[in-house]
């Protein structure tokens, strides 16, 4: 679990109680359909604990709710391009906060996330991602997160992480389960790990068990960009 603010986790629950409820499933039917533990949905519900990656799109799915229904979120309007607004949701958490919870959904028309992309042509289906259709996530704290598959992976994340200078992942060091990857495409990094403190630049990569604490900052005065990859452990 991630050192995330309490006021966040209880918000989560407190929606997924509610959507629950409304919907008249017990706590271990919701456990047997999004394939959680009874415990762990009722540690999230009691604002203990943030959900997973993986849990948080398979108890979506299993309310039949999109993903966004757990996260508010606005649109920004300080006068970006209608693709970048598009492609680029604000959330009020940081890189830590949300370290256990989600990136934005899959690109399709039945995803409130992307239902305001009028100007951009529909994706085939295939491999590839096109840049300018990555799910993609601003979070609070000058850290934007694109998500490199189009549809969620089970088990695995693979984003691109850019974190403007005075970026931070969060005010303390977070962990949680997985195992994370990392390369440094641009900038200078600095990587909290345990009681070590790394620096990477350009070319360097990382890589570290996530239950060890950890935080990510830019103390340069670049952007940072590089690859990351989360694997985790259930």
């Amino acid at each position: 679990m991630s050192d995330s603010p309490p006021k966040t986790a209880v918000a989560i629950g407190e929606k997924l109680r509610a959507a629950r409820q409304g919907q008249k499933i017990s706590l271990r039917e919701l456990a047997d359909k999004a394939e959680v533990s009874a415990s762990m949905l009722s540690q999230i519900e009691n604002g203990k604990a943030f959900p997973s990656v993986r849990s948080i799109y398979s108890i979506a799915a299993a309310l039949a709710l999109p993903v966004d229904y757990f996260f508010p979120e606005q649109i920004s309007n300080d006068g970006d391009s209608a693709a970048e607004q598009s492609t680029a949701n604000v959330v009020d958490m940081t890189a830590s906060d949300l370290r256990e919870a989600r990136v934005n959904g899959p690109v399709d028309e039945s995803n409130v996330v992307f239902d305001n992309l009028p100007n951009l042509p529909p994706v085939a289906a295939g491999p590839v991602v096109p840049a300018n259709r990555r799910p993609t996530i601003q979070l609070n704290g000058d850290v934007t997160w694109s998500r490199l598959t189009m549809q969620a992976e089970q088990g695995v994340e693979f984003l691109e992480i850019i974190y403007d200078p005075g970026a931070t992942s969060g005010v303390h060091m977070s962990h949680h389960e997985g195992r994370e990857f990392g390369v440094v495409l641009d900038g200078e990094l600095v990587v909290e790990l345990g009681f070590e403190r790394y620096t990477l630049r350009q070319g360097d990569s990382i890589i570290f068990d996530s239950t060890t604490p950890h935080r990510l900052m830019n103390q340069g005065d670049k952007p940072i960009r590089a690859l990351w990859v989360v694997f985790e452990r259930r």
